[in-house]
């Protein structure tokens, strides 16, 4: 499953545009009600929302080996959260690595090394090695619900989690759903919960438009009727 555009919402595109332009130094194009973001092989997009409050979690890739590099570079440029004194961490369970920082709107993003991934490098970690958009957090009232209609819909599978009340992560290491219920902390203790914010994501593999607000889901494949589906 492959992330190809996340629309996301804001209500400050300026301070969005010089976050990810000067400081994550990625392309950026900016509009009077839209930033757009590159990001390796995906397309970050913000939408301008007046008074919009709240927290996103999506996360990006860098090569396996690279994780250490990558939050040197990253903590030259802003602060990393911590737990205890650490601001990497490891997971067995994923095989991988991983940082975690903010945005400028409070956004909560990730660095992270999946090392079942054959992408090592040995060059110096810059920018470029920030590989596409491969987690999207989705705040719900009824995780097994939500999972289970992704599942069904998109054809994919729960990648951790499965049949959990709380977490469930939908989708492969190329392109993951982290789906929660919404009174559930963000990792690692953000003080942010899930939430039921909207999210609209474009997945190019397989080829399909996937809103979700307040509960509700819309899910639209090629060649199919859009179907909708509200979670309780």
């Amino acid at each position: 499953m492959y992330i190809q555009e996340l629309i996301l919402q804001t209500d400050n595109l300026d301070a969005q545009a010089t976050f990810y332009r000067d400081i994550l130094r990625l392309p950026v194009e900016l509009a009077a009600d839209r930033l757009q973001v590159t990001v390796g092989r995906s397309r970050l997009v913000f939408s301008h929302k007046t008074g919009w409050r709240g927290a996103y979690h999506f996360a990006f890739d860098v090569p396996e080996n690279q994780l250490e590099a990558a939050s040197g570079w990253l903590t030259e440029r802003t602060n990393l959260i911590e737990l205890n004194g650490q601001s990497r961490f490891h997971s067995d369970g994923w095989n991988a690595d991983m940082s975690y920082f903010r945005d400028a709107a409070g956004n909560i993003l990730e660095l992270i090394a999946r090392h079942h991934q054959a992408n090592a490098t040995t060059h110096p970690f810059s920018e470029r090695d920030l590989l596409a958009i491969t987690e999207i957090g989705l705040g719900t009232r009824d995780v097994r619900s939500m999972v289970g209609h992704l599942m069904a819909e998109l054809g994919v599978r729960t990648y951790d989690g499965g049949g959990s009340s709380s977490f469930s992560a939908v989708g492969d290491e190329h392109g993951l759903f982290i789906v929660v219920h919404h009174e559930r902390e963000w990792y690692p203790q953000t003080g942010q919960r899930g939430e039921l914010h909207p999210v609209t994501v474009r997945l190019g593999q397989p080829n399909a438009l996937v809103q979700v607000e307040n509960g509700v889901i819309r899910i639209n494949q090629r060649a199919t009727a859009n179907r909708i589906f509200e979670v309780i």
